[in-house]
C-alpha cells in the first residue's frame, strides 16, 4: 500500500499565537477521527497548563474538523501562547485497513503524523486523545537518539508478557509498549522508510496480530527504543470503577511523579456518567479550556449506553441506569433494522 501522504491533506490550518520566545521545544501530535476531536482538545490544555516553560507545537491529523473546533482551537492558542496545525486528510486508504468494532481504522492515524511530519521535524511526541498531563515534559525535550527509533514506555504487565508469546517475540515479553504514548525519531522513520515496512508487516502478519497498529509498531520497533519510565504513560480505565470496591483505589497507580494519565476503555473522563475522583485530572484541565463552556460528552452508540446504565446502577443512580438501559436496548434494535 503505497500512500503519498502530502496528497492526501484537504485542508491545512496553522494557527500560530506563539512568541517562540522559549529555550526547549517540543512537537506533539494526535491522530484522531471526530470522536475523540473534544479529548484532543482537554489533552493539549492539559500539556499547556503543565509546561509554561516549553514552546510546544501541536498537529491534530484528523479526517474531519468543523468550524467550532477550529475557533476553540483559536482560542487555545491565544490563552496559551502556542502554536496549533490542524492536518484534515483524505482516510479512504485508511479505511481499506484491518479493523474491528474495538479498534477502528482511526488507530492508524498515528502512522500518517509519522510519516507527513518525517518531511518538517526531526521527533514528535504522539499521544492518544485520552492521555492527560499533569506535569512536566521538560525530561522528553532533553531525549537523545543514537538510532533508537521511539523513546517509549512498557504496556501493563498482563498485554505485555502474552504479546511476546502471541507474537512469537519472546523480547517483547520484556519490553512491549502501549501506542497511546510514543517519542517518535522522525529522522529513522524517514530515513529507513518505516512506513512501508510497518504496512508489509500489517499485510503478512494480519492473523497474529489483536492490538493491530500498535503490535505492528512493537514488531517494526523491537530492539531499537529507549524505555521511559511508568510516569509517562499511566494506563488507566475509568471502568476498573466498575470493579473497585471504593473510588481511591485509583491512587495506587497514579502519584504525585505521575506525568502523562492513559484513560484506556470504553468510558472517557469526558462521558457524563465518568463522575468518580480518578477523573479529576480531565476536569481540571477542562475547566481551563476554551471547551469549558461545552458539556461534557453523553453516550450516542448501544456499546456507550449499556455501559452508561451499569456505572448509573453502581452509582445507585437507578432511575437514570434503567432509563439508559432502555436507550442500549432502542440503538441495538435501530442497528439491527439498518443492517
Amino acid at each position: 500500500m503505497n500512500i503519498d501522504f502530502q496528497k492526501v491533506i484537504i485542508q491545512k490550518h496553522v494557527i500560530d499565537s506563539s512568541t517562540h520566545e522559549k529555550s526547549k521545544q517540543l512537537n506533539i501530535a494526535y491522530g484522531v477521527d471526530r470522536n475523540f476531536l473534544f479529548g484532543s482538545g482537554i489533552s493539549m490544555t492539559s500539556v499547556l497548563v503543565n509546561n509554561p516553560d516549553i514552546d510546544i507545537h501541536f498537529y491534530i491529523a484528523t479526517d474531519y474538523v468543523d468550524d467550532d473546533y477550529l475557533e476553540s482551537v483559536q482560542r487555545l492558542t491565544q490563552m496559551y501562547s502556542t502554536t496549533v496545525t490542524v492536518l484534515v486528510f483524505d482516510n479512504t486508504a485508511f479505511r481499506k485497513l484491518p479493523s474491528t468494532k474495538a479498534w477502528t481504522y482511526a488507530m492508524y492515524y498515528r502512522y500518517f503524523a509519522f510519516e507527513y511530519l518525517s518531511s518538517e521535524l526531526s521527533s514528535v511526541l504522539y499521544l492518544d486523545a485520552d492521555v492527560v498531563c499533569k506535569g512536566s515534559l521538560r525530561e522528553l525535550t532533553d531525549v537523545n537518539f543514537c538510532g533508537e527509533y521511539a523513546a517509549v514506555i512498557n504496556d501493563i504487565d498482563e498485554v505485555r508478557i502474552k504479546s511476546g508469546e502471541r507474537l512469537g517475540i519472546p523480547e517483547l515479553s520484556n519490553g512491549y509498549f502501549n501506542s497511546g504514548v510514543v517519542f517518535a525519531n522522525l529522522d529513522v522513520w524517514r530515513e529507513k522508510q518505516l512506513l512501508l515496512t510497518a504496512f508489509s508487516i500489517l499485510r503478512e502478519r494480519q492473523k497474529d496480530l489483536l492490538y493491530f497498529d500498535q503490535d505492528v509498531l512493537n514488531i517494526l520497533f523491537v530492539g531499537n527504543v529507549i524505555f521511559l519510565r511508568r510516569d509517562f504513560n499511566c494506563i488507566y480505565g475509568v471502568d476498573q470503577e466498575l470493579k473497585n470496591k471504593n473510588d481511591k483505589i485509583y491512587q495506587n497507580y497514579i502519584n504525585d511523579s505521575t506525568v502523562l494519565i492513559h484513560y484506556v476503555g470504553v468510558t472517557k473522563p469526558w462521558h457524563t456518567w465518568a463522575k468518580y475522583p480518578v477523573s479529576k485530572f480531565f476536569i481540571d484541565a477542562y475547566e481551563k479550556s476554551p471547551w469549558a463552556e461545552k458539556s461534557l460528552l453523553n453516550a450516542n452508540t448501544a456499546k456507550l449506553y449499556k455501559r452508561k446504565s451499569r456505572h448509573e446502577k453502581i452509582q445507585r443512580k437507578y432511575i437514570r441506569s434503567i432509563l439508559s438501559h432502555v436507550m442500549y436496548i432502542k440503538s441495538k434494535l435501530h442497528n439491527a433494522r439498518s443492517h
